[in-house]
């Protein structure tokens, strides 16, 4: 009996189709293992600091720590991984020009440079921000600041740094800041006590 020339065609072009259908989808995580933890370094304070701006869709930042020197103690053209890890009590609110209100907040920010640019595993984007929160809702008094509401925002964040000396020191720098995105006059976010763990690992 002669198969019709269609069912050749699904014959030879289902076994494809369904090649396509269940090809794995983009790898998007980093995986490194084999690493040997060498360090730790711990960074603790109870200052607050705040990062303000007054007008639609401004940006403001400020220093989170002083900037610290982390060691890796590898020998030249070698290097290590960081593992820098924040947890900070926050509050964040926009600005209402002088009246109490409330409604989705601005975008909360940290920034995470390490000797200079941006961690090169992260996740952050390319200016070193780690978004904490974007528009959570938010109250505000008569005088447009945020009440005394503090969350807890951690974030974990990886860097690569590579040796141009043996046992070079590379520098971290941690600012808070926030993004004017709903439309009002302006935003602030303070950073009340924090701390911050940079733990190093051998390649």
């Amino acid at each position: 009996m002669k198969i019709p020339r269609s069912l050749w065609n699904i014959a030879l072009f289902a076994p494809v189709a369904l090649s396509l259908l269940a090809t794995p989808a983009a790898k998007t995580e980093t995986v490194i293992g084999n690493l040997s933890q060498v360090a730790t370094t711990f960074v603790v304070s109870k200052e607050d600091v705040t990062a303000t701006c007054g007008s639609t869709g401004c940006h403001a930042k400020t220093s989170m720590f002083s900037p610290i020197d982390v060691t890796c103690p590898a020998p030249a053209g070698s290097g290590c991984v960081f593992h820098i890890s924040l947890d900070v009590k926050t509050s964040i609110s926009f600005k209402c020009g002088g009246e109490a209100c409330e409604g989705p907040g601005p975008t909360g920010f940290y920034q995470i440079l390490v000797d200079g640019a941006a961690p090169t595993i992260g996740p952050t984007n390319r200016e070193g921000r780690y978004l904490f929160e974007k528009n959570v809702f938010t109250v505000s008094n008569d005088v447009g600041n945020a009440l005394e509401s503090r969350q807890s925002y951690p974030a974990s964040v990886l860097s690569s740094v590579a040796n141009s000396v043996a046992n070079a020191n590379h520098k971290i720098v941690v600012n808070v800041g926030c993004v004017e995105t709903v439309e009002s006059s302006g935003c602030e976010t303070t950073a009340h006590w924090r701390t911050m763990t940079v733990d190093v690992f051998l390649y």
